[in-house]
């Protein structure tokens, strides 16, 4: 309600107006065509597969690199609890990752519940509601996650060692299923999402995200 009644300030730049103008968001740091075409990861030429593809994942997407004003932009979403950039940043996905195909359904990871009721909603639920409608897709919530330690910043071994048995089904597994977060980092909760979900009966897991952490930037934006 405030959102609406108050004027707000952009997530980028923090002037007043739009929850995200657009100087910020064409500054932001897409991730395109160039890289890796199985999991998204920027490179200087297009490969099929790389160091960076995500175990148990046939194909991941990502709209940008999470860097710079991307960073700020996430956190005001998650840490400052600013849900109505959820809708700006769905479309942002929508325009640069390809549309699944036919008989997709979207999967956002959840929080567990000790987190979703601190911060009051799941950031991932939020985007995925907004993509299924951009997209027209179904979305369902069939994992449930159960509380644990808190993964940020932690390194790839012990997110793996944080995330195993995370996860359990919390309905009928999708035959083809497109896990949505707002950050890939390590993989590795995608990773353990993937594996309860295939060991359900899904044949096929692919991964939507709005930001990637990417040790080389992307390619240079030609405007």
């Amino acid at each position: 309600m405030l959102d609406i009644i108050v004027p707000g300030e952009c997530a980028g730049c923090g002037l007043p107006g739009d929850p995200l103008c657009n100087e910020c968001m064409g500054g932001l740091p897409l991730l395109g065509a160039s890289g890796c075409q199985r999991c998204g990861y920027p490179a200087a030429r297009a490969v099929a597969g790389c160091a960076q593809c995500i175990p148990g994942i046939s194909s991941a997407r990502q709209a940008v690199s999470y860097a710079g004003p991307a960073a700020r932009i996430v956190s005001a979403l998650k840490d400052e609890r600013r849900r109505v950039l959820a809708r700006p940043l769905a479309a942002l996905m929508a325009g640069v990752v390809p549309r699944p195909g036919p008989g997709a359904v979207l999967v956002p990871i959840p929080l567990g519940p000790r987190r979703r009721a601190d911060r009051g909603f799941n950031q991932a639920e939020l985007l995925g509601g907004h993509l299924a409608a951009l997209w027209r897709l179904p979305v369902a919530n069939a994992l449930h996650r159960e509380d644990g330690a808190h993964q940020r910043g932690s390194a790839r071994a012990a997110r793996l060692a944080g995330c195993g048995g995370a996860f359990r089904m919390h309905g009928p597994a999708p035959l083809h299923a497109v896990l949505v977060d707002d950050v890939i980092t390590t993989g590795a909760t995608i990773t353990s999402a993937a594996r309860v979900l295939r060991a359900a009966g899904t044949a096929r897991v692919d991964a939507v995200a709005l930001a990637r952490v990417t040790l080389v930037p992307p390619p240079a934006r030609v405007d």
